[in-house]
């Protein structure tokens, strides 16, 4: 390479610009020789890049495609259809049942209070999942018939030589229970055949009415058969009253002490109008008489034994007399207590008989109603497995791995 010592107007370069010249022309051949044989570091950076290039397909088949595929074969492919049946239902009170339902005053209960409604409700739905009702479905419908079918795929189909634990299980896969607050009950059951599901459904409805008309027969029966105690030892309690009013007569002698005292008032209330009038005629004799006269001593007779009758009257009704059985104001004290024990506890016994009244007639009748919301209907279709959503979702989980796979080696490199 030949440098050209003039510049453009033909005149001789200086010593530096000749320096400067050489220096950009040997930087310039420095850069072409560098392309033109490349260096052991950018083969190595070349080959590493082609061992990438290696990985990256064989990601992209493990992690995407193969996924993709095999899920696209499993869903829409390999699984049984599924036929869905539901129902909704819920438990209501009888008219005039719950909203009474408050303990009355003597201790019973005339009904289901409404908090027990939302409880049964709970009771139902985990009745329906629990293996007493696969156990009494079996006695009716052959489940595990149902369930290992030949056409069943092998993923979903049971093995009918499980023990019952295993179908317990399984059945909850296939029934579906919903309690929502407001006390609806939705069971879904999703079966092989549009028949089976049906009759499955309509026997959970046909099981959970029955434990419905049975969850408060015993509840109704123990508020009866307490009523009816509570009954007897009212009754009890005011027969003794009866026999202790009894035996205070005949220890006394007076049928009725207020009716006796009464009586004994009114005496002693006409004998002081004799006395008063023989007083008077008394002192109108004496004006005229001796004192000595017969008439004056037979009126003065007649007063003193008034005066004698009305004494004695009110000493038996006031006094306390050591030598009789009973003076007539205890005996009105004791017949007074024993008058108002006997009221309270007749009113007391007729609280019971209302209340025992009451009891029989809610032990007679249904207190809950199992009320069809949505009755279950035979399915035209299958529902499940939703074949394109779950190949979707696994084709888009089987992208994100791949993903994050090759952003994951980008970031180490």
């Amino acid at each position: 390479m030949t440098i050209d010592a003039r510049n453009p107007d033909g005149k001789a370069l200086s010593p530096a610009d000749r320096s400067r010249m050489i220096g950009e022309a040997l930087r310039q051949a420095a850069r072409v020789s560098r392309f033109s044989n490349p260096s052991k570091s950018s083969i190595r950076t070349i080959r590493a890049q082609k061992r990438r290039d290696v990985v990256t397909p064989l990601l992209f088949l493990f992690l995407f495609l193969i996924p993709a595929l095999g899920s696209a074969v499993f869903f829409g492919l390999y699984l049984s259809d599924r036929y869905v049946t539901e129902a909704r239902f819920a438990l209501r009170p009888a008219i005039g049942g719950a909203e009474k339902a408050a303990p009355d005053a003597v201790g019973t209960t005339s009904s289901i209070p409404a908090q027990m409604i939302a409880q049964d409700s709970m009771i139902v739905g985990e009745y329906i999942k629990s293996r007493a009702m696969v156990e009494t479905l079996e006695r009716t419908l052959p489940l595990r018939q149902m369930f290992s079918r030949g056409d069943i795929d092998l993923y979903s189909r049971f093995d009918p030589e499980k023990p019952i634990e295993k179908l317990v299980r399984y059945w909850t896969e296939r029934v579906k229970v919903s309690v929502e607050s407001s006390g609806l009950i939705e069971v879904t059951v999703n079966a092989f055949d549009p028949d089976e599901s049906l009759a499955i459904s309509k026997a959970v409805l046909t099981e959970s009415e029955r434990l419905v008309n049975q969850l408060t027969v015993r509840a109704r029966n123990d508020a009866l058969a307490e009523s009816e105690r509570e009954m007897k030892r009212a009754e009890q309690r005011l027969t003794k009253l009866h026999l202790a009013v009894r035996d205070l007569r005949n220890r006394d002698g007076v049928l009725d002490a207020q009716k006796a005292n009464d009586t004994n008032l009114k005496m002693v209330a006409e004998i002081r109008s004799q006395r008063i009038n023989l007083a008077v005629k008394l002192s109108l004799l004496q004006r005229d008489l001796r004192d000595d006269s017969r008439s004056v001593q037979d009126l003065k007779a007649q007063i003193a034994q008034l005066d004698d009758t009305i004494a004695r009257i009110e000493r038996e009704a006031a006094n306390q007399d050591p030598e009789q059985r009973r003076v007539l104001s205890a005996t009105l004290t004791k017949f007074e207590e024993l008058d108002a024990e006997r009221k309270t506890a007749e009113k007391y016994y007729a609280a019971t008989i209302a209340a025992r009244e009451r009891s029989r007639m809610i032990a007679d009748r249904q207190i809950e109603f199992f009320s069809m919301i949505v009755e279950p209907i035979r399915a035209e279709s299958s529902q499940q497995p939703r074949r394109l959503l779950s190949i979707a979702i696994a084709v888009a989980l089987s992208a994100l791995a791949f993903g994050l796979a090759v952003l994951t080696r980008k970031l180490a490199a």
